[in-house]
């Protein structure tokens, strides 16, 4: 007789993309607005943050005596139902239970892993509706970093024959960035891979028009070498 596998147990998990989100396993936690803003600057910087930093950033406009009382009353808030933030000397740091979807998303763009679960993690966006200049910085980052490896993901993807997540992670980088040649140009590659010669010259066209509307430039001579004998046909 053999036993049964034993569930895994629930982990504290922070949500930063496509918006903030604490939750144990599937039971979310409410977070008042201070707090959140703490445990995502936190999630935002994997060394510990000085808690005279940490309150400069969070409180710019209140004095550092007020601004250090802020920070105490958000760790007090958070230190139920569970500790979530940790402290190193005069720093502070998150927890390592706490599982935080940003930096999972973070080690894909140094290496993409080829799944599906990829795509989902790269094409979201970081804290939208947040304005704080901290959030800004690194959402420029994580705007750059993510089309680089939505692209590389769409290449690993379709060398392995699964051409609809291929498909999924290039148009998730078009979406992000809809200048962006080089995402429009894997798109192309693939419908011609898939033998849709027509969508490939739809998708083309549409770049094409979105850059002269925008920019009143013309495409590169990479993605026009490759549209070559499909403009040629068009054309006759």
């Amino acid at each position: 007789m053999t036993g049964s596998i034993p569930a895994p147990e629930p982990r504290l998990h922070l949500q930063l993309l496509d918006g903030f989100r604490l939750g144990f396993g599937r039971t979310p936690i409410h977070v008042v607005p201070g707090a959140q803003r703490l445990l995502a600057l936190l999630a935002l910087h994997p060394s510990p943050v000085p808690r005279p930093v940490a309150a400069a950033l969070l409180w710019p406009e209140a004095t550092s005596r007020r601004a250090a009382a802020c920070l105490r009353s958000s760790l007090w808030r958070l230190s139920k139902p569970a500790p979530l933030v940790a402290f190193v000397e005069d720093a502070l740091t998150l927890d390592v239970e706490v599982d935080i979807d940003f930096r999972r998303a973070c080690a894909l763009t140094a290496e993409p892993g080829a799944d599906s679960d990829a795509v989902a993690l790269l094409k979201a966006d970081l804290l939208p509706g947040w304005d704080q200049p901290w959030v800004q910085a690194e959402r420029d980052w994580w705007r750059q970093a993510r089309l680089r490896a939505l692209e590389v993901l769409s290449e690993r993807l379709r060398s392995r024959g699964d051409h609809h997540h291929a498909h999924q992670a290039a148009l998730a980088a078009v979406q992000t960035d809809p200048l962006r040649e080089s995402a429009h140009r894997t798109l192309v590659q693939l419908h011609l891979a898939d033998g849709n010669p027509a969508q490939a010259l739809r998708q083309y066209q549409i770049y094409r028009a979105l850059l002269r509307s925008e920019l009143g430039l013309e495409p590169s001579p990479y993605i026009h070498d490759l549209m070559r004998p499909l403009l040629r046909s068009a054309r006759r």
